[in-house]
């Protein structure tokens, strides 16, 4: 795989994450506002949008598992696009990745938390760190809010 492919994708969904904006959603609702905003990027890119695609296991492995979302461009030309949307940090979400890209797809995990990220990231995986701030509300209900420019 081309780190230039790989690059090119994050910085793309990136700019576009940039963009983006709510306010006190449940963390169910944020979960689904990225997942929604990426696949709602990777359309406007040209891209089919799969979710929840199983992904074949390693040799090495016998745990399958399934990615969030992945993306076929609609002309049959170019890689698969492989995306994680997390809050933390799941080390199975980056085995998934590391095997998608293996399989030679661009793989992209989306992480939305201020909390610093623990696991080394291989060069095969970009890592985009959504800046989402959390609160507790008076009725100690736990709410978040991205403001634009914050995913990096």
């Amino acid at each position: 795989m081309t780190d230039a492919g790989v690059e090119a994708a994050a910085r793309s969904l990136r700019a576009w994450l940039n963009r983006q904006q709510f306010s006190d959603l449940s963390t169910a609702e944020v979960t689904a506002f990225f997942t929604d905003s990426v696949a709602d990027w990777a359309r406007g890119q040209g891209y089919e949008v799969k979710r929840e695609v199983e992904l074949p296991a390693a040799a090495r492995q016998n745990r399958t598992g399934r990615l969030d979302l992945q993306l076929r461009h609609r002309s049959g030309r170019g890689r698969l696009i492989s995306v994680e949307v997390d809050r933390g940090t799941k080390e199975w979400s980056l085995e998934k990745l590391v095997r998608a890209a293996e399989l030679g797809h661009l793989a992209l995990w989306l992480r939305w938390s201020r909390a610093p990220v623990t696991l080394p990231i291989p060069p095969t995986v970009r890592l985009i760190r959504a800046q989402v701030i959390r609160r507790t509300t008076l009725t100690r209900a736990k709410v978040h809010t991205l403001r634009p420019d914050n995913c990096g």
